[in-house]
């Protein structure tokens, strides 16, 4: 199991690189390609503009609103990156709630209880993690909501302690619920296509604008550091809503179930003998 942790972080921060090198390559890249059209539109104009500053008012209308269009939607896609972050810290927070509470009662049901919940936290790392970056939920961690509350039914309550328990189990199961609806609803993209559409749009429309003012009576090297910063201002603030409105991808920065793996080790310490029903992914022993 350390071995696989560790292969997987390993190949995690090969990935963050990749990632890191593709986003500043096209960040680099649309720079580039404007600064190349400035250049060509240079070469082709047949003769300068008459008055180069009635175009101020039009360049200056489109980068408003082309920031503040960008500025909303960021803000949507970080309550979305948001949202997801939170929900998975209150499912973690919950779920140790709920193994702590088990001690209430007898050491067979306390363990299988408690036995369930690990599995349940192994499941949500190794299982519903990756499906999440597909915008779907895994089918196992369901299996091990139902096998707990199995166990609830079950339960004699025989004292005042037990019956104390019990509420507590349930009412940090329905933070646990609230939690993961959370954390799956995050997982598929809030940002709708035709905003994505008329970002894009916009973002042309802002780098179009400055191809149109080209005068070769400035530098190029003025003109050519205008566009060029406008083309990666535009990329950026594009892959910026992509990353924010895509939590749970790959890359760096993205929200890992690091909040999950510590409840696990939490659990791994306060009971170092438990006895669980799963094997290391989450996955049940054969009956």
């Amino acid at each position: 199991m350390p071995a696989l942790l560790s292969t997987a972080a390993c190949c995690g921060r090969c990935w963050c690189v990749v990632s890191l090198l593709l986003a500043g390559g096209i960040v680099v890249g649309a720079a580039a390609v404007s600064v190349l059209l400035m250049a060509a539109v240079r070469r082709r104009l047949a003769a300068p503009l008459n008055e180069p500053a009635r175009g101020t008012p039009m360049i200056t209308f489109v980068g408003t609103a082309f920031a503040v269009l960008l500025a909303f939607i960021t803000l949507a896609a970080f309550q979305t990156y948001n949202g997801a972050k939170t929900g998975a810290a209150t499912e973690a927070v919950s779920l140790i709630d709920m193994f702590k509470s088990a001690g209430f009662f007898p050491a067979s049901e306390r363990d299988e209880l408690r036995g369930d919940f690990v599995c349940y936290g192994r499941a949500v790392i190794h299982h519903e993690w990756p499906a999440m970056r597909r915008g779907e939920r895994a089918p196992l961690v369901d299996a091990w909501i139902a096998a707990y509350r199995t166990v609830f039914q079950r339960l004699t309550l025989r004292s005042a302690g037990e019956r104390l328990g019990l509420q507590d189990m349930l009412a940090s199961a329905r933070d646990r619920t609230d939690g993961r609806r959370d954390r799956l609803a995050e997982a598929t993209p809030s940002v709708p296509t035709p905003l994505w559409v008329g970002l894009v749009l916009a973002g042309c429309v802002a780098v179009l604008i400055q191809l149109v003012m080209a005068d070769p009576r400035e530098r190029m090297l003025v003109q050519g550091a205008m566009i060029g910063g406008v083309a990666a201002m535009v990329s950026i603030g594009l892959l910026l809503i992509n990353f924010l409105d895509h939590p749970y991808r790959s890359g760096p920065g993205s929200i890992h179930p690091s909040q999950m793996t510590a409840t696990l080790t939490m659990m791994r310490q306060q009971e170092p003998g438990l006895r669980v029903p799963c094997r290391g992914d989450g996955v049940p022993f054969p009956a």
